[in-house]
């Protein structure tokens, strides 16, 4: 009876920890440097929100990115669920709330590329909660790129919408070699590039497109992190994945990857606390 006890009073610890953990975020600090910055600017990065309530209206998280002070907000993805419709009124109030503070950019993710079909149930709900985040101000990108003021800086920031084909469970599939200089419009090499693109698993084909910094999420840190090891599975079934979370650097082109806001399906995080990205961009330092 005792040890029966005692394993009943850890599991009841462990749902209550996970429910209190589930309600935090961290601020999590990159700074990147490079000749094609001029002038510091500032960006915040939010990914995987997947209708999560951080307080009324995220007031939390609208808290947070105004202590930041960011040029720019940039979301690569995910601030719904597909299959559930009452996190699409939360996205879109907590973006209405967000183009206050700075320019939003917003880029498609899985669940959003999920809900763009007109087969889908939820397709005209999708439409609509897409008009309101127009309508507020948001811009709104799916495989394209365009030249944006950030800071007192030129930037050109590109958007990449994958397939669903790209997101398969329990296999990877591989990226055609020409496939982002096939989608997106030639680059500037003068301008500093910044690439949204959800799915980390193809981190090598954005610096080799020639992204300075890429900004993905959809892996959520792998749910479980092992201190000293990272993340043990991926949304997408995949064991102990490369690309989980964190700055992965390669000839000074930087695949930074958000452990995202919220989660769906599986809510679960261990030692994986949601986080919220403050990026400074500074001119590169002269030796």
């Amino acid at each position: 009876m005792r040890i029966i006890f005692f394993l009943f009073l850890a599991v009841f610890c462990y749902i209550l920890w996970q429910k209190w953990e589930l309600t935090k975020f961290g601020i999590t600090e990159y700074r990147i440097f490079s000749s094609k910055i001029k002038k510091r600017a500032c960006a915040a990065v939010i990914s995987d929100l997947h209708g999560f309530s951080y307080g009324k209206e995220n007031w939390k998280l609208s808290e947070k990115i105004k202590k930041i002070n960011p040029d720019i907000i940039l979301i690569p993805g995910d601030m719904l669920v597909s299959k559930y419709s009452n996190t699409y009124e939360t996205a879109l109030k907590t973006l209405q709330e967000l183009v206050k503070i700075a320019p939003v950019y917003y880029s498609y993710g899985n669940h959003e590329s999920r809900l763009n079909a007109p087969e889908r149930i939820n397709y005209p709900l999708f439409l609509e909660y897409l008009s309101g985040v127009k309508e507020a101000g948001v811009t709104v990108m799916q495989t394209e790129s365009r030249e944006i003021s950030f800071g007192e800086n030129q930037v050109q920031l590109s958007a990449l919408e994958l397939e669903l084909a790209y997101y398969e469970k329990g296999r990877a599939v591989p990226l055609e070699p020409d496939y982002l200089k096939e989608h997106l419009p030639p680059q500037k090499e003068e301008m500093f590039q910044i690439l949204l693109a959800h799915n980390p698993a193809y981190a090598r084909e954005y610096i080799r497109w020639g992204a300075d910094v890429t900004f993905c999420g959809h892996n959520h840190g792998g749910l479980i992190r092992i201190p000293g090891i990272g993340s043990v599975i991926s949304p997408q079934f995949t064991w102990f994945p490369k690309y989980d979370a964190g700055d992965f650097e390669q000839d000074k082109k930087h695949v930074i990857v958000s452990r995202g806001m919220g989660t769906h399906t599986f809510h679960i995080r261990i030692f994986n606390r949601a986080e919220l990205l403050a990026v400074t961009f500074l001119p590169e330092h002269k030796e």
